[in-house]
């Protein structure tokens, strides 16, 4: 992807002039049944050049080979970024109980938070956490809960950004070559601003 910068002597180049979207020519929608094989085909494409592919990322691509019927069932929502013109899909993030419990414990997760590489740069991922964080709350989720890997810096300064703070292991020290995830709770939805 060729990088633009602006100088204070040049016009600022408006993304869309080259063919991109910029943050308000996308939506944020529910997922419908029509989304699934494309948000399934976009999680695949970028999370396979991780090598936590067969570990830290195992659950995720478990969730793939039934990604509708796991976001069809209470306490659950798939949020799609789409392109205003075209309606195609350029990100998405869910929302869920924590493994093995009931929406009703209060403790909730966002997963499978994902953006087309083109389309970052232009705030779609923040607009897609800040979604989940409201339906989160529409759900009655009072804690959430989220996981990434040690190489998605990206995606851990957005994360505390909006309020979430790394879970420590204690004294534990975890390399990056550990390949193991980084996790991420935030204590209080409730009286979280979004």
């Amino acid at each position: 992807m060729q990088s633009f910068t602006s100088h204070s002597n040049t016009h600022e180049l408006n993304v869309s002039q080259i063919g991109m979207s910029t943050s308000t020519d996308i939506t944020i929608d529910e997922m419908n049944e029509a989304d699934v094989p494309s948000l399934v085909d976009l999680i695949r494409r970028n999370l396979s050049d991780y090598a936590e592919a067969g570990t830290v990322l195992a659950s995720t691509f478990r969730r793939l080979d039934k990604f509708q019927s796991v976001y069809s069932v209470p306490g659950t929502l798939f949020v799609v970024a789409r392109e205003r013109e075209t309606g195609k899909c350029v990100g998405g993030a869910g929302i869920g109980p924590l493994q093995g419990l009931s929406p009703g414990e209060g403790l909730g997760e966002i997963r499978d938070l994902v953006v087309d590489p083109a389309y970052r740069s232009h705030g779609i991922g923040a607009r897609l956490l800040k979604r989940c964080l409201t339906e989160a709350k529409n759900i009655s989720y009072s804690r959430l809960y989220l996981e990434t890997t040690p190489q998605m810096e990206h995606a851990q300064k957005l994360f505390i950004r909006n309020g979430f703070r790394p879970v420590t292991t204690g004294a534990a020290k975890i390399s990056a070559a550990d390949a193991m995830p980084c996790y991420y709770i935030m204590e209080n939805l409730e009286s979280h601003e979004g």
